[in-house]
């Protein structure tokens, strides 16, 4: 078992010596596709984290009944807060309206002129969820003292359709990239495979069994998938540091940046790098095990 194992650890390296063009056309294959699997995923995050700020934007107004008093609707205001769905409540006094409040600095003399402000108290709602507003908006209409509700239907819709097609192509793109991938590694080892067949014939010669051929050439795919996807993270931490300083002080805006995402995603990587490497040699191996035989050289 520890000759077997030593010798599946010897030739590995051994290959990787003798083959360092290969090696590293393996590994740079790898770490483009890594690459470009991470430039997605993290537009992909960027942009669901935009549409999720923007929903946490969204709300709307319940106006109260001209008539209603002022006790009444706090009363109404606190029931409002007290709502499932409801993140929190802005009271909003009818001489505090931004609408009165354009019209005092606009038109002075025509607020002079009326007897009392005309404008009902008002409650702006922010909901925890934009797709809750319509479910929540029917209940603060039900109340008593409530006379309308501006519901942003339109706009809560068009975010709840964006933030699903974005999942949407972040699941098509994830699958076309990994088959991708899988295509580079699985062609670059059958490379490998044929400018190493004079070895395995002489391997297969002195008895080695079709596992004990394979495995080193398992091994060189995870390695080339490890390398490749150690490097894609690299450049992609570096690309999306400095692209994030670029937003920042061009802008004013801020980058998705949860770590524990982020880190996740780097280990997401790492793994996806590996098990592609592994997958891709896996099929090469099989592929030329089971090619015919040349007549002449039997390899």
């Amino acid at each position: 078992m520890i000759s077997r194992f030593e010798f599946f650890i010897t030739e590995t390296f051994l290959s990787l010596r003798r083959h360092p063009a290969m090696a590293f056309a393996a590994s740079v294959c790898i770490a483009a596709a890594m690459f470009m699997v991470g430039t997605v995923g993290l537009v992909l995050r960027n942009a669901d984290f935009a549409v999720r700020k923007t929903m946490e934007k969204v709300d709307f107004i319940a106006y109260f009944h001209p008539e209603t008093t002022r006790q009444e609707a706090w009363a109404d205001y606190k029931r409002i807060q007290l709502m499932e769905g409801v993140s929190y409540a802005t009271f909003i006094p009818k001489d505090k309206s931004p609408f009165w409040q354009e019209m005092v600095q606009k038109n002075p003399e025509l607020v002079k002129d009326l007897a009392h402000n005309p404008l009902p108290d008002s409650v702006t709602v922010h909901p925890t969820d934009v797709s809750a507003i319509p479910a929540l908006a029917e209940q603060v209409r039900g109340l008593a003292e409530v006379d309308k509700v501006n519901e942003p239907k339109e706009v809560s819709h068009a975010l709840e359709t964006m933030l699903q097609g974005v999942n949407r192509i972040g699941f098509i793109a994830g699958i076309v990239l990994a088959l991708l991938s899988l295509i580079i590694i699985h062609h670059t080892i059958e490379l490998t495979l044929y400018a190493r067949r004079k070895e395995i014939h002489i391997m297969s010669l002195v008895g080695a069994t079709p596992i004990t051929v394979a495995l080193p050439f398992l091994a060189e795919g995870i390695i080339y998938g490890l390398l490749g996807s150690a490097a894609a993270i690299g450049a992609l931490l570096i690309c999306y540091r400095m692209l994030g300083d670029f937003v920042q002080q061009q802008y004013d805006k801020q980058l998705f940046s949860d770590p524990l995402v982020l880190t996740h995603g780097a280990v997401g990587i790492g793994i996806a790098g590996m098990a592609l490497g592994l997958v891709g040699s896996l099929a090469s191996v099989i592929k030329y095990l089971r090619r015919p035989r040349s007549r002449t050289t039997n390899a």
